[in-house]
């Protein structure tokens, strides 16, 4: 079977002929390329044995990380998942898993299965949904995954950000008040975006990643708590002190600094998230 690559989005498709549309970014058919050209070429009966023989010993088999999905060829699962961190006893062969996820309400959850590992009774998800009414807390959950809540919700700081910080370094090298004006406002609402961004993650995190922990969802929630409570700091620093920025960038050094490590925080998790949106 030919397998197709969409070169807008790296979407990969099983078949004969590429879709007619690409599934995840809407591309036309043209986008696509054949990965492999002899893909779906009759093997030789030398080449049907020698696969048969190597299947049979266990020497290609295909490993499916059950966190993030990342699929791995070989007699034996990778120490360590490239996409997320997961350990390799995170791997299940997929001849033997069956589907190659579970599924709930349309969602990708590959470790809805595993709620005793996301605290016991019931599991995270289980335990919030006791807030709400009866399937309500599931409901809305299941909602936001399916509307991309998170995607789009993270957007809104990731744009504000280094404006922000843009605004701010201009308004201490020029003492401009308008400069100022935009930073204070551009901070106060990633601040107030953030609470939302968090919200909207862990809901992913349960979701399509069962509430498993890795080292990139580590990594993640840190940065989002980083960039949580230097940006309220922030926003609160420019609200009681609005006219700081008459103190120029040597009179600011720790306001400076909270605002790069800001910076940084957010393109460390962007970069992570990448990671298990292109599983790259």
């Amino acid at each position: 079977m030919k397998k197709w690559e969409c070169t807008v989005c790296g979407y990969v498709h099983t078949g004969n002929t590429p879709p007619d549309t690409c599934p995840v970014c809407g591309a036309d058919k043209s986008q696509f390329i054949l990965l492999d050209e002899t893909a779906d070429e009759p093997q030789s009966d030398a080449e049907k044995s020698a696969v048969a023989a190597k299947m049979a010993s266990g020497a290609v088999r295909q490993w499916r990380c059950t966190v993030c999905g990342y699929l791995h060829d070989g007699p034996e699962p990778p120490d360590q998942c490239p996409v997320c961190g997961a350990d390799k006893s995170e791997f299940v062969p997929v001849e033997e898993e069956g589907d190659s996820s579970d599924q709930k309400g349309g969602v990708d959850t590959p470790h809805a299965d595993k709620d005793s590992d996301n605290g016991g009774d019931g599991g995270i998800a289980a335990k919030l949904s006791r807030l709400l009414p009866a399937g309500r807390w599931e409901g809305i959950s299941q909602q936001l995954t399916r509307l991309h809540g998170h995607p789009i919700a993270v957007h809104i700081p990731n744009g504000l950000l280094p404006i922000s910080v843009f605004f701010t370094i201009m308004a201490l090298l020029f003492g401009s008040a308008g400069f100022a004006t935009a930073a204070r406002l551009n901070t106060i609402m990633v601040a107030l975006a953030m609470p939302v961004v968090i919200g909207t993650g862990w809901v992913d995190w349960i979701n399509r990643f069962g509430g498993r922990m890795s080292p990139v969802f580590r990594m993640k929630m840190i940065c989002a708590g980083l960039v949580t409570g230097l940006s309220f700091i922030l926003a609160i620093w420019w609200t009681v002190n609005p006219t700081l920025y008459l103190n120029g960038i040597s009179g600011n050094l720790i306001f400076v600094l909270f605002n790069l490590v800001n910076l940084g925080a957010a393109s460390v998790a962007g970069w992570y998230g990448g990671k298990l949106v292109f599983n790259k």
